[in-house]
């Protein structure tokens, strides 16, 4: 879906869709040949209701496939955010039982790490981009852990703890920002796209009747519903049922909470 589509709110997308394939289904209908309609026969109807079958069967399994992947996506990018959170808290107990400034700074470029995901990298994301930014806070965090000096066996095991929990934290962090990348192809839209429009050709081929109308037009609001699951799913990060930060932000306040008030930052 284009990008502009996610900035209308999600209740709008919905009705626009259902409109349009209801509009498509009505012209449809409208466009047909009316002698066909009239010189028709049983057979002829029979056929079309047959070819009805298989263009749906094989349309139905395509519009699952679709569904099916945009949620798994959307549920991938769920999960790499809570876990990346989860890698901040842990990385900040890890921190906090070393002692000294070294270890106070590393407290203070994970804080520094997590404000910058949330307010430049998240806005970032939305455009399909990753901020460098937030990478030189990550750097500046590895910097800051590279920096400790152990100098008790129990500090020897905590840095070894606390490298290995960085190491994961940016596996997250790749994980986050390849889900934020997930899109259905535009080929498979098209696909979907043709396989619906043929879907409706043999209900809107029949004699009209309020019958017939009636069924041409669920089938319509149907394949509008279908189709506003897959595009609001389409892009984890964007539109109304986008993957928020709020995780990250939760592991940030109990950070902050942790660590107590900022450290001055080195220059330079």
């Amino acid at each position: 879906m284009p990008l502009i589509a996610y900035s209308i709110p999600n209740w709008l997308l919905g009705l626009a869709l259902v409109l349009a394939w209801v509009l498509i289904a009505l012209g449809a209908q409208a466009l047909f040949p009316h002698r066909w309609r009239e010189q028709a026969t049983e057979t002829d109807r029979n056929v079309a209701l047959a070819s009805l079958g298989v263009i749906a069967t094989i349309n139905s399994l395509l519009l699952a496939f679709s569904a099916v992947s945009v949620w798994e996506s959307f549920s991938t990018a769920e999960q790499a955010v809570h876990h990346e959170a989860t890698a901040m808290a842990q990385l900040g107990r890890t921190l906090s039982m070393y002692d000294g400034a070294p270890a106070r700074l590393g407290r203070e470029r994970l804080r520094a790490y997590a404000r910058s995901v949330v307010t430049r990298e998240w806005p970032a994301m939305l455009q399909g981009k990753q901020s460098v930014a937030t990478l030189e806070a990550f750097d500046g965090l590895f910097q800051a852990l590279a920096d400790l000096r152990p100098a008790t066996a129990s500090e020897t095991v905590l840095l070894t703890q606390a490298l290995g929990q960085v190491n994961e934290l940016l596996s997250h962090r790749r994980a986050r920002l390849q889900a934020s990348q997930g899109k259905v192809p535009t080929t498979l839209w098209a696909v979907v796209w043709v396989g619906s429009v043929l879907t409706l050709i043999p209900m809107a081929a029949a004699p009209v009747s309020p019958t017939s109308r009636g069924a041409l037009l669920l089938l319509a609001v149907a394949l509008g519903l279908i189709f506003h699951f897959v595009a609001a799913m389409d892009r984890p990060f964007l539109g109304a049922e986008r993957v928020t930060p709020e995780a990250i932000e939760n592991a940030l306040e109990k950070l902050q909470r942790a660590t107590g008030p900022p450290l001055a930052l080195p220059v330079g």
